[in-house]
């Protein structure tokens, strides 16, 4: 069974149950002794503290990612690299990518932009998805891209 059939089929049996949950880093908490004393609930109005998605929310956003990849043309086979922090959104973005037929190729953000340039030419990917953090290394992309990076 494919691994976006799981995510279907969780979609299908616990749509409205947590599946993803992203805590903010930004917040931090004073030491505690065990991990059972963390306290998980938003501390504050300021900053949310705490991020989730629900499995149906993960499917809906990953079928829109392959949607989008396959209304730009993107065929089974080809590589669509990722280039993100973590993040919530990181893996609908990846099984959209596999939903779609592609194949994903996750990038290291602690790369350098020499280094994300070489593992983007090596993988011959044909797009890349980036967070706002990359937008700099825009530059050193290949020049065959032009707009084409999502």
């Amino acid at each position: 069974m494919p691994i976006t059939d799981l995510l279907e089929r969780n979609s299908k049996l616990y749509g409205d149950e947590v599946c993803l949950v992203e805590i903010n880093p930004e917040v931090t908490e004073k030491p505690r002794v065990t991990w059972k004393e963390f306290d998980l609930i938003q501390p504050s109005a300021a900053a949310p503290y705490r991020r989730e998605i629900t499995w149906s929310v993960f499917d809906e956003k990953a079928n829109r990612v392959a949607n989008m990849l396959l209304s730009r043309g993107v065929q089974k086979g080809q590589k669509v690299a990722i280039l993100l922090m973590n993040c919530l959104e990181w893996l609908p973005i990846y099984f959209g990518i596999l939903k779609a037929g592609a194949v994903a190729v996750p990038l290291n953000f602690r790369y350098t932009a020499d280094e994300i340039k070489y593992c983007v030419e090596l993988s011959d990917a044909d797009i890349l998805f980036f967070g706002q953090e990359f937008i700099g290394a825009w530059r050193i992309l290949p020049r065959s891209w032009g707009k084409a990076a999502c």
